[in-house]
């Protein structure tokens, strides 16, 4: 994308951004708002690609993987430094128009933390971290996939690592189904390339043996990150420089067929493009799409109507 420095240049961007307001303004879902990109950033988002929250959840630092509780009422998400380091876990109550300031988790800011994700009961928060395993007083080398539950008063517990999933490599970017199956990436010895994705059934207080994706899923790159449909219906996979994407990181869908997964579908439109797009979620409405960009430098998190997106509406508005 270009710089705009002429003076025609810059009255562009001004209606440009007017525009984007506009077409955002009135289209919150559960209390997110959007909108876009400030006249100050050198590279404007899509007119249909929100900031979620400017200032306040996306601002000129670092952030990435949103999840929304089941019942609308909190964002969790990570915070980030420079260089993909650093990360920590945050959450931001329901605010009127959009969400009031995050807090930081009371587990986190010690270690590496990212990628939550809570169960469909809202009990169970999942997320990676490179903290020590228990046992250990070193700090792992590799990341691995944790668990936090809420107690009665509705605080956190001390995380514990996700029992049967976990493994010498790194283990991250969990997703969970109604059901409770955890999907996830790693890079593990035995997949099909540099990252794949899993498939874990709950068993006893833990998972059971995972199972990889398979090759309509992986290949010799990386698949790095997923969302899982609560039904298993649909997947949407983060998948790195793959053929037929924009460059980077870009986001993919598959649909469960019969027989396994249908090939990927990359999500073209506003949702890709050259640089990093990931962390994908579902808004519990069905209405929207949070994804995580670098189309501005560091992350932000931003959100696009479900409906814009072709593919994705068939799976998700049917």
């Amino acid at each position: 994308m270009k710089n705009w420095t002429s003076g025609f240049g810059s009255i562009l961007l001004l209606v440009l951004l007017a525009l984007a307001f506009a077409g955002c303004r009135g289209e919150a879902p559960e209390g997110e708002e959007g909108a876009p990109a400030s006249a100050a950033a050198e590279i404007v988002m899509p007119m249909d690609l929100g900031l979620v929250t400017p200032g306040v959840i996306s601002t000129d630092g670092g952030e990435a993987f949103p999840a929304i509780s089941p019942d609308a009422t909190e964002l969790y998400f990570a915070k980030h430094g420079p260089g993909w380091t650093d990360f920590s876990l945050h959450v931001a109550k329901r605010a009127e128009g959009g969400w009031g300031q995050p807090t930081q988790l009371q587990f986190s800011g010690e270690y590496n933390d990212r990628a939550p994700f809570l169960s469909l009961d809202g009990s169970a928060l999942f997320f990676s971290s490179d903290r020590p395993l228990l046992g250990s007083e070193a700090g792992a080398s590799d990341f691995n996939l944790w668990v936090s539950r809420r107690d009665e008063s509705s605080k956190w517990s001390e995380p514990e690592p996700a029992h049967g999933v976990n493994s010498d490599s790194n283990d991250f970017h969990a997703a969970v189904t109604r059901d409770g199956v955890l999907y996830f990436s790693s890079d593990r010895a035995g997949g099909l390339g540099m990252y794949d994705l899993y498939r874990a059934v709950p068993e006893g207080d833990g998972y059971g043996q995972p199972e990889n994706l398979g090759p309509q899923i992986n290949t010799a790159g990386e698949e790095t990150d997923v969302y899982v449909d609560p039904d298993e219906t649909f997947i949407i996979v983060v998948a790195t420089d793959r053929e037929g994407g924009r460059g980077g990181d870009d986001l993919w869908l598959s649909r469960r067929e019969e027989d396994g997964w249908s090939e990927l579908e990359n999500l073209l439109g506003p949702t890709n493009s050259d640089t990093y797009e990931y962390g994908p979620f579902i808004t519990p409405n069905r209405q929207y799409l949070l994804l995580t960009t670098h189309r501005r430098g560091l992350g932000d998190i931003v959100r696009v109507q479900v409906a814009s997106i072709p593919p994705l509406a068939d799976v998700v508005l049917k």
